[in-house]
């Protein structure tokens, strides 16, 4: 669910996905190389509340977050041209979701290049006993299962990995 700077609610059944970049293996990634794929609002966002899975601590976790004020500026500013010649905008927000609940975020810099993280005025996140909104709500009732890729990919590693 977002709340947008224009007090429009939006409600998503499910985020669109993001094809995977190898280099954010190990490490959040400043520089996407990949076009994501997004769920659009009318305004840039002014609260948050997502509910999601990780397969690899095998818990649900539900994060809300409060976006500070001078988002929407800064969304709503241009920040150059790109390679093109059309007008760049940090109008895409990313989302690094990792173990333990971890979230971080970006401005995507639409004229390619750096990512510019954005610190929340605010973000919670809450798992087992403590969720609200998205207690029960997991597709993992009978547990989570791994395929094979993932885990090779697991095994014998600590997380989180890399510099997350």
């Amino acid at each position: 669910m977002i709340i947008d700077t224009g007090k429009v609610v939006s409600t998503f059944r499910t985020l669109d996905s993001t094809p995977a970049d190898p280099n954010s293996v190990g490490t959040w990634y400043s520089r996407l190389s990949l076009f994501p794929h997004f769920n659009k609002a009318r305004h840039p966002p002014a609260l948050m509340l997502f509910c999601w899975d990780s397969i690899i601590d095998k818990k649900t976790y539900e994060t809300r977050i409060i976006f500070p004020p001078s988002l929407r500026e800064t969304m709503l500013t241009p920040t150059g041209k790109d390679r093109r010649g059309n007008t760049a905008w940090y109008k895409t927000l990313l989302f690094g979701l990792a173990p333990e609940g971890k979230v971080r975020i970006w401005l995507k810099n639409s004229a390619g290049g750096e990512n510019v993280p954005l610190i929340p005025q605010k973000i919670t996140t809450l798992s087992g006993d403590k969720l609200k909104a998205c207690k029960g709500i997991t597709r993992h009732s009978q547990g989570y299962g791994y395929t094979k890729t993932t885990q090779d990919f697991i095994k014998g590693k600590t997380y989180p990995y890399g510099s997350w």
